[in-house]
C-alpha cells in the first residue's frame, strides 16, 4: 500500500477520485476527531454527533468526483457537515449541547477578557462558554477560524456568505465571548453560584 501520510489532503482527494479507498481512509483518519467535536455543538447527543460525522464522510465519498482539487478539502468537507447539521437541527427543532472531549486553541485576540482563561489549563472552559452563549453562526465562525485555521475566504464558502459577513460575525463573536468570560471569572472570584450564563449576553449590544 502506498504511504499516504506525507501528502496533502487535496492529493489524497485526487487519489480518492481515482477510486483509492486507502487514500480516503487517510482523509477520514486526519479529520474525524475535529469533525466530531464540531458536530457536538449541533446535535442532541454524542451518538447523534458520531452518526452525522459518519454520514458526512459517506456523503463526501459518494460526491468525491465533485471536489475540485485546486480547492481546500476541509472547506468542502465542513460545508457538507454544516449543511447536514443544519438540516438535522431543522428536523428536530432542538440543539442540546454535548461535552467537547478536547480543548481548543485560543479563540480571541490578545488584550481581551478572553485572555484571562489560561491557555495551558482552561481551553475546554473557553469552548464550553462559547457553546453556551454564542449563536450557531458565531460559534461556527470561531471554530472554523481557530480550530480549522481557515481563511476568511474559506469560511465564507463554508457558511455561504460574504467575506464581510464573516468578518462581522467574527468580531461580534469575539466581543460576546470576551464579555461572557469576564462575567464567569467574576462569578468564580466572588464564589457566587455559577448559574447558566444569560444567552442575551451574546445576542444584544454586539
Amino acid at each position: 500500500m502506498d504511504n499516504f501520510t506525507t501528502i496533502s489532503d487535496e492529493q489524497l482527494a485526487a487519489k480518492s477520485q481515482q477510486g483509492s479507498l486507502d487514500a480516503y481512509e487517510e482523509l477520514v483518519r486526519r479529520h474525524e476527531t475535529k469533525l466530531f467535536h464540531f458536530l457536538c455543538l449541533k446535535l442532541s447527543s454524542r451518538e447523534d454527533a458520531e452518526d452525522l460525522a459518519q454520514k458526512t464522510f459517506l456523503t463526501a465519498w459518494k460526491r468525491i468526483e465533485l471536489f475540485r482539487c485546486d480547492a481546500k478539502f476541509t472547506t468542502w468537507l465542513y460545508t457538507i457537515a454544516r449543511n447536514l447539521a443544519n438540516s438535522h437541527y431543522r428536523k428536530h427543532r432542538r440543539a442540546i449541547h454535548v461535552e467537547l472531549e478536547s480543548a481548543g486553541l485560543a479563540l480571541v485576540q490578545t488584550c481581551t477578557p478572553a485572555d484571562e482563561i489560561s491557555r495551558s489549563e482552561k481551553h475546554a472552559d473557553l469552548w464550553r462558554v462559547a457553546r453556551e452563549v454564542l449563536k450557531n453562526d458565531y460559534y461556527d465562525v470561531l471554530w472554523l477560524k481557530y480550530r480549522e485555521e481557515m481563511s476568511i475566504t474559506e469560511i465564507a464558502l463554508v457558511m455561504k456568505c460574504t467575506r464581510t459577513a464573516v468578518k462581522v460575525r467574527l468580531h461580534r463573536a469575539r466581543k460576546a465571548l470576551g464579555r461572557a468570560l469576564k462575567v464567569e471569572k467574576i462569578l468564580h472570584t466572588t464564589n457566587a453560584p455559577l448559574a447558566p450564563i444569560d444567552r442575551q449576553i451574546s445576542l444584544t449590544n454586539c
